[in-house]
């Protein structure tokens, strides 16, 4: 015990980043009271969230649990020792599900927990859960008492750490770009580990200390408003309003009023003086969503605004000075558009001074179960369940499904399999499985990941007698067994510029031709 002890303790002088430091701090807890599972949360905007978790479901990082809404959590909380939980303890597991290699409800076992506290200040939660009864019961509470402080004093210096590298970054002060989790305002964050979205966190961070305008693309789902309020969040303008405004939805007789107001008098209907977005959102940010849709009127209004920062309402001849940073966001290819004359260049150039690609998800490798477990959790409390699980299976043929309507349709896909098996429920747990799916077999990556410049010959064939879903499946894998051979003999065996050839990451690569059986 006293190893782990030293080195949580000479981690607190170590230069780690927050998931490390987390993750080393789980390991020497589990290093002197080994448990099948364990997890190390963060108190945060009122909700307990995963940092480290071990012997636990992958999904379980994505999700986010409201004490309130946990029993065992409230008590942790509310004691000042370690609590030990009876065996046969009536109350519900947060991890009922998710204990890897155990399906299920986890109705007789061991369970401990201690909460973290500095200074009278709550700061998270240690769990401990073993599937045998009584395993924590030789456990004094003074060993479970100097994890607890020691756990305390290491997330007090990652979070510090975390805000003072914050601080550093927005006075230009830090070297290099560090990766935070961004939220979004009245719920939902940007939920993810990849690369990508290491990526994107980082350009997110850069231009939000600015006021440069930003220019958001992306296909259709992917969560562009969502990036605008991380954007607006992570400025300097976040204790100011975020003014929203979707441009396809603005009908063409009122447009120009609701962009810009209107006095009283200046068109039928408009009893009196009213402010437009852009009025609101003085000081703030003015998100315009979907602004290929603007016509060229409104395209020309718009930059003059942006030219000079000077609104006018309709009906009057005084100008009003506004302040407002521009956030733009379109699923269009605007540079098109500019080019066959249907967008005004002078406008694209103004609002894409700085342009952020959002990636689709099919190309955010493992990021799948963390966004599932994220709604999983939203629709279990929509629903009242006490567990909402996914099994394995789902989660890897998730992991193999294109998403062709990217973050927005995985979500829909959460929510309507959670109905599903809630319908089947049993004493308020439920387990989504495939059939409470709408993916095909899960394996629809072809569908996304053929290159543009290669051509399928379809031909017409009659109506087969067997199953249409099977016939359709069968087929589907033999097109993709001889078009990943054909990129691996054209890549000379090399399964990195293969996947590149696809347009797939290579770890998908790789697990769709193991279940193609063109590898072991």
């Amino acid at each position: 015990m006293i190893d782990a002890l030293l080195d949580i303790a000479v981690d607190l002088t170590k230069n780690l980043s927050a998931q490390d430091r987390y993750q080393r701090l789980l390991g020497a807890v589990r290093r002197v009271l080994p448990c099948d599972a364990s997890a190390l949360l963060k108190y945060e905007n009122g909700v307990m969230v995963p940092v480290a978790i071990d012997g636990l479901s992958t999904d379980v990082l994505g999700r986010r649990f409201d004490p309130a809404q946990h029993p065992r959590f409230q008590q942790i909380i509310a004691s000042e020792q370690p609590v030990r939980f009876p065996a046969d303890s009536d109350l519900p597991d947060p991890y009922d599900g998710l204990v890897l290699g155990h399906e299920g409800n986890l109705e007789v076992h061991a369970c401990m927990g201690c909460a973290l506290y500095l200074d009278k200040q709550l700061l998270g939660i240690l769990t401990l859960d073993g599937l045998t009864p009584g395993m924590f019961a030789r456990v004094d509470d003074q060993t479970m008492s100097a994890f607890s402080a020691l756990a305390a004093a290491a997330m007090r210096t990652a979070i510090l750490i975390e805000w003072l590298e914050q601080q550093a970054r927005h006075k230009n002060l830090l070297a290099q770009e560090l990766v935070s989790e961004a939220l979004k305002r009245d719920g939902g964050e940007l939920i993810g580990k990849s690369e990508e979205i290491r990526h994107l966190n980082k350009e997110l961070e850069l231009v939000a200390a600015s006021d440069l305008s930003v220019l958001i693309t992306g296909e259709t789902g992917v969560g562009k408003e969502l990036v605008a309020r991380t954007i607006h969040l992570l400025s300097s303008r976040a204790d100011q309003p975020l003014v929203y405004i979707n441009c396809a939805a603005l009908p063409e007789s009122i447009a120009e009023s609701e962009l810009f107001g209107h006095t009283k008098g200046s068109f039928t209907g408009a009893t009196s003086d009213r402010g437009g977005k852009f009025e609101l959102a003085d000081g703030g940010t003015l998100f315009l969503d979907e602004i290929g849709e603007l016509s060229p009127l409104l395209q020309a209004k718009m930059l003059r605004v942006l030219q000079s920062g000077e609104v006018q309402r309709v009906g009057s001849d005084k100008t009003k000075y506004v302040d407002v940073r521009i956030l733009a966001a379109t699923n269009r290819n605007l540079k098109e558009e500019v080019e066959d004359g249907s967008f005004r260049r002078d406008l694209y150039h103004r609002l894409s001074v700085f342009p952020v690609e959002v990636p689709p998800l099919r190309y955010r490798y493992g990021d799948i179960p963390l966004l599932a477990g994220f709604f999983a959790e939203r629709m279990r409390l929509k629903l009242g369940l006490k567990s909402l699980c996914i099994a394995p299976e789902v989660l890897s043929q998730m992991e193999s499904y294109s998403w062709p309507g990217n973050v927005r349709e995985l979500e829909h896909v959460i929510s309507r399999a959670s109905l599903r098996a809630r319908s089947e429920q049993e004493e308020g747990m439920a387990t989504i499985k495939s059939r409470h799916c709408d993916l095909i077999g899960g394996d629809q990556e072809s569908a996304a990941t053929v290159p543009p410049e290669r051509t399928v010959e379809t031909h017409a064939v009659p109506e087969p007698k067997m199953s249409a879903r099977i016939a359709m499946n069968d087929a589907l894998a033999d097109f993709q067994r001889k078009l990943i051979s054909e990129r691996l003999a054209a890549n000379n065996q090399n399964w990195s510029q293969a996947a590149k050839s696809l347009g797939m990451d290579r770890g998908n690569l790789h697990r769709m031709a193991k279940r193609l059986g063109l590898k072991n």
